[in-house]
Parts: C-alpha cells; structure tokens; sequence
C-alpha cells in the first residue's frame, strides 16, 4: 500500500482505523463526510481492507487443526472403523497400564523377597562346611579361617565350616593330622575324632583317628590339651585327660576306655616333618615306622629279623636311602617287585 499524494497524514489515520474497524462515533462521521468528498480515499480503502482479509485467511490457516478435523472427516464417513480403533487405542492403553503397574508389583514383590532372604541368612546363618583330603599324598597343608594350620597325613579327611561362630572354633577329622591351632582364650577349638573331643585355646599336637584302627591318639607337641569321651562311662571317673607337652591320651575304642601317659615315640609327626629318630629299636617297629611315613609296603623276610635292634637318624631322605643304609647295617639283601620292599638275610 503506498501513500498517495492526495492523501494526508489525517485521513490516513482515520483510513486505517475505518479498515479495523476501531473508529468510534465521531471518527464514523468524519469517516463517512471524508468518503463522501474522495474517490480516492473510498479506492484505497476497498483496496486496504482486502489486503487486511487476506492476512486474516492466513492466519486462519496456519492455526487450523488438520488432524482434528480429519477425525471429524473421518468418523463421519467411517463411524465403525473411528469406533474399532479407539477401542483399539483405549485397550492398547489399558494393557499398557496393566503392565506398568504389574512391572512395579513385580519389582516391590522381588525386593521384598530379597530383604526376607537377606534377612533370613543373617538371622539364620548358613554353616556350610568345607571338607578337604589329602587322597594318597604325602602330606597336606591348610589354613582354617582362624588362621590356624592343619597338616593332613595319607588318606587323611578334615571337615571344618566356612566360617567360625562367635563361640567356638569346631572341626571334624578323619585319619592323622597335626594341628597348629592360633590362640583365641574366648573361642576354644574342639576337634571331633572318633570317639574322642579335643578341646584346647592355642598350642599345637597330633591327633591320629583313622576310622579302622582300634584308637585314636593324641600327642600334645606345645601347650595343653584336653581329651575327652564322646561315651562317658558312669563306672570310671576317667572321661577326660588333660594333656601336656611330652604327654599322650589314648582312646580304645572297643572298650571305650581312655589313657594317659608319657610319650615315648620320638617320630610320631616324622610323617609330616620326615625327620626319624632311632634309639635301640626293634627292626619291625622300624620297618611300622618308615611304612607310616613313606606310605610304603616293607617285608622282613625271616621272623627273626625283627629282633634286631637298629639306632640312627634320618632327617629328609627318601626311602630308598634310608633301606639302603639298613641293609648295609645288617648286611642284609634288599630287593624291590611290585612296589614292594623285601629285607632278606644273607645266606
């Protein structure tokens, strides 16, 4: 719209308040005199107010709402088909909902279930035991969770739990071991052997109680040991020993009887220390010596080969040597088949 000559400032200001329709009762009668006497002015008015419409369809529709009115459109022509899909829309949103609200039941459900079972180990706990062998080996050596050692001999069985209670420090074994046992006054360790407890707060000893031998013994190497019958016998006031180093408890298990006494078999953890001592001993009580500790099948071939009396030490040598040297002390014949030790005498 560009200014015309003939027009001035004034009659522009009423001219575009006469297109939008903002003039009042005095500037209608201005208006009307105005485009009475103007040609030009009624020109420009008509050509004012139709740029004006123009705008206004513009914006119309820009802000019109095709989608809306599509649906309007569609659910006249089509009513079933809207309908079905609503209901499509409206079961769509339902399952939706239901699984929401189910995912969180599930999850509120599962972490309930884990307080309860967290709840329950720690007011229940599990004593899951931990059982370890030492399944035709020499030896074998292990670390309980109190920190004490155990040393396993040949076919050897310890059973003990994962993890200690707050009172006492409890295992099983089955076969010969040697415990180091950590000192703990406030949670005494109680070894299950057979037909005998063993009860000490810190020292170390041998405890031997294979399943098939007539006794289970205990030799105390440091501190002190209580030995106790798992039967007690009203009869007898001996139901338990206390024993100190030097010192052995004896449990029969036939006859259910326990013994104290002095220990006299320097070599009685040589099966974990390999070190053999002999002082004027009988050749077979040797021989039942060497077979504990090297596990091995030795023969005296004449009965009275075992009177003979053998003294000497043998620290860490293998089996073949320590023979060897016997053989020589008695000038005997020494010879090997099927994994079997044969001592003969010269004749």
């Amino acid at each position: 719209m560009g200014k015309k000559k003939n027009i001035g400032k004034v009659e522009w200001e009423l001219l575009v308040k006469l297109a939008t329709n903002e003039t009042g009762s005095k500037d209608r009668e201005e208006a009307k005199s105005l485009l009475n006497k103007s040609q030009e002015i009624r020109t420009e008015l008509e050509t004012t107010q139709k740029m004006l419409g123009k705008i206004d369809d513009f914006y119309s529709l820009k802000n019109f709402d095709s989608h809306n009115a599509w649906k309007n459109v569609q659910s006249k022509i089509y009513p079933e088909k809207t309908k079905t899909v609503q209901l499509k829309n409206i079961r769509k949103e339902a399952i939706r909902k239901f699984y929401k609200y189910a995912a969180i039941v599930f999850v509120v459900l599962l972490l309930g279930s884990i307080g309860y079972y967290i709840g329950f180990v720690y007011q229940n706990p599990v004593h899951e035991n931990q059982i370890v062998m030492a399944e035709n080996q020499v030896l074998n050596e292990y670390v309980l969770p109190d920190g004490s050692v155990v040393t396993l001999n040949w076919n050897s069985q310890l059973e003990f739990p994962k993890n200690f209670n707050d009172s006492i420090r409890e295992v099983t074994i089955r076969g010969e071991a040697f415990f180091d046992v950590k000192p703990n006054a406030k949670k005494p360790f109680v070894i299950n052997a057979g037909n005998a407890q063993v009860k000490v707060l810190g020292t170390s000893f041998n405890v031997s109680a294979y399943p098939e031998t007539e006794t289970v013994e205990v030799v105390v190497k440091t501190g002190k040991v209580r030995v106790i019958r798992k039967k007690p016998d009203t009869q007898t006031a001996i139901n338990e020993v206390i024993l100190v180093p030097g010192e052995k408890g004896t449990l029969f298990n036939q006859s259910n009887l326990l013994e104290k006494s002095v220990n006299t078999n320097p070599n009685f953890v040589a099966w974990k220390t390999l070190d053999l001592i002999f002082d004027k001993v009988p050749l077979n009580e040797v021989i039942l010596n060497l077979e504990k500790v090297y596990h091995a099948d030795i023969q005296l071939m004449e009965p009275e080969l075992n009177n003979l009396v053998y003294t000497g030490h043998f620290d860490q040598k293998p089996i073949n040597f320590v023979l060897d040297v016997i053989r020589l002390t008695f000038n005997l014949n020494l010879s090997e088949e099927n994994e079997q030790f044969v001592l003969s005498d010269r004749k």
